[in-house]
C-alpha cells in the first residue's frame, strides 16, 4: 500500500527537477539558447525580406508583361475575325472588366459585336425550374421555334436560336419579342433590344461554389448550354480567369473547368483560363481563330490546358 512517505518523495523529486531546470536555464544554457533564438529570428527576417524582394520583382515583371500585351494587342488581333459576327455571353459572377475587355477585343479583331447577353443566377437556380420552363415555352412560341424539348433543354435551344446562326440573318419582331420575354422573366439581360444572330460565341466564365452535387449540377447545365452554342456557331470559346476558392464552401469551379472536365465538350469548345491577364483578350481571339480552322484547344496554365497560347498564324 502506498503511504504518505511515497507521496512526499514524489513531490520533492518534482521540485528538485524544477529547481535544476531553473538553474540550468539561468546559467550555462541561457546564453546558448538565447544565441540560437537570436540567430533564427535574424535568419527568418532575412528570408522574409528576400521573399518580399522576389515578390516585388515578380509583380513588376507581370505589370510590364501586361503593359506590353496591351500595347501590341491591336496588331496581334487586327483583321483576324473580319467578316464574322460575335456575341458575348456572360455567365453569373463573370468579372465585369473581363467582359468589357473581351467586347473591345472582338471589335479590334474585325468582327462585329451583335450584343452581350448576361445570364442571371436564376438560370441555374433549382427552385426556379417551373418559372424557367414557362418562360422557355412562351419564348419558343414567340420565336416560332418547334421543338420537342421542355424545361431547361428548351430554354437552351431558345437562347441559342436567338444568339447564334451560321448563316447571316437580321432581326425580326419575333426575335425581339422572344428576347424580351426572357429579359422580363429575369433569366438574362441584353445590351441590345434587337439581337441579330452571331456566328461566333465568346462565353465569359464566372466562379460558382457549393456542395459537390450543386457544383456538378451547375457544370452539367453549363456544358449543355455551350454544347448547344457550339452546334449553332462556327466557333465557341469559353474564357475565364483564375478561380478563387469560396470561403466555407466545399467545392468551387467555373465554366472553363466544366468544359475541360468532359471530353465531349472539350473536343468541340476551346477554352482560355487566363483571360483576365494582359494577354488574355488577344489569346481569346487567337483561340476563336483556331477553332474556325478546326483547331480546338485549351489555353493557359490551369488544369486541362494543352498549351499556354494558341499557335499564331501569319
Amino acid at each position: 500500500m502506498i503511504d504518505f512517505r511515497y507521496h512526499l518523495v514524489s513531490i520533492i523529486s518534482v521540485f528538485l527537477a524544477l529547481a535544476v531546470g531553473i538553474v540550468l536555464g539561468a546559467g550555462p544554457l541561457q546564453a546558448n539558447l538565447g544565441d540560437q533564438l537570436t540567430d533564427q529570428v535574424a535568419a527568418l527576417r532575412t528570408e522574409k525580406q528576400a521573399l518580399n524582394d522576389k515578390l516585388s520583382t515578380s509583380e513588376k515583371l507581370v505589370d510590364a508583361s501586361d503593359e506590353y500585351a496591351n500595347a501590341v494587342q491591336d496588331r496581334v488581333v487586327r483583321g483576324r475575325l473580319t467578316g464574322h459576327r460575335a456575341v458575348v455571353v456572360a455567365l453569373p459572377s463573370a468579372d465585369g472588366t473581363m467582359v468589357a475587355n473581351l467586347e473591345a477585343v472582338v471589335t479590334q479583331s474585325g468582327a462585329s459585336l451583335t450584343g452581350t447577353l448576361t445570364i442571371s443566377p436564376d438560370w441555374f437556380d433549382a427552385s426556379q425550374a417551373t418559372d424557367r420552363a414557362e418562360a422557355a415555352r412562351q419564348a419558343a412560341s414567340a420565336l416560332g421555334l418547334e421543338s420537342t424539348a421542355t424545361g431547361d433543354a428548351l430554354l437552351a435551344e431558345v437562347v441559342t436560336d436567338l444568339a447564334l446562326s451560321k448563316t447571316a440573318a437580321g432581326v425580326s419582331s419575333q426575335r425581339s419579342a422572344a428576347l424580351k420575354l426572357l429579359v422580363d422573366a429575369d433569366l438574362l439581360d441584353s445590351s441590345v433590344a434587337e439581337l441579330p444572330p452571331a456566328d461566333l460565341a465568346v462565353v465569359v466564365s464566372g466562379d460558382y461554389a457549393g456542395t459537390e452535387a450543386v457544383v456538378s449540377g451547375r457544370s452539367d447545365a453549363i456544358r449543355a448550354l455551350v454544347t448547344a452554342f457550339a452546334g449553332s456557331s462556327r466557333a465557341t470559346v469559353v474564357a475565364g480567369g483564375e478561380t478563387a476558392a469560396a470561403a466555407g464552401q466545399p467545392v468551387t469551379s467555373n465554366a472553363v473547368q466544366a468544359v475541360r472536365e468532359k471530353s465531349d465538350t472539350a473536343g468541340i469548345v476551346s477554352t482560355v483560363d487566363h483571360a483576365r491577364s494582359g494577354d488574355g483578350p488577344a489569346t481569346v481571339v487567337l483561340a476563336v481563330e483556331g477553332a474556325l480552322d478546326e483547331r480546338v484547344g485549351h489555353y493557359g496554365v490551369a488544369t486541362g490546358a494543352t498549351a499556354t497560347v494558341p499557335r499564331v498564324l501569319p
